[in-house]
């Protein structure tokens, strides 16, 4: 006949290693730190913006007759305001009194509206970043 007392003995044996070994797994990632690193933001001063070159055999800027750039983002405030603006495949970031590839200097970033100026002219693009408009 079957000793329903060993087999019991062997089962609890069992059942309490695999508890043991599940308790001081408990006990290892408790007593585990946590490799925090920090992380340092840079202020938008003191990123530098790459303009885009433009390649031309007669060594002269050509100056588009059209402003015809997507606005992507922007970071409005009294101080370090930005854009993000797109044209074609090419993405730029401007800070506000840096040039936009080298024609237009953005003088003004708000909610509604971003401002960029070439000499005299003054272009304007709405901001519909993040707003839902309807048609």
């Amino acid at each position: 006949m079957l000793n329903f007392k060993k087999i019991k003995k062997i089962l609890l044996m069992t059942i309490y290693i695999i508890a043991i070994l599940l308790f001081l797994l408990l006990l290892n990632n408790f007593f585990k730190s946590p490799d925090i690193k920090s992380i340092e933001f840079k202020s938008l001063n003191n990123i530098k913006t790459v303009e885009a070159l433009v390649e031309n055999t007669d060594s002269e800027q050509v100056v588009s007759s059209e402003f015809d750039y997507e606005l992507v983002g922007y970071r409005a405030g009294k101080i370090d305001a930005s854009v993000i603006v797109k044209k074609g495949n090419q993405e730029f970031v401007v800070a506000i009194g840096n040039m936009l590839e080298g024609q237009y200097e953005l003088i003004e970033v708000n909610q509604d509206e971003i401002t960029f100026r070439n000499g005299k002219n003054l272009y304007k693009l709405d901001n519909l970043v993040g707003k839902k408009y309807e048609k």
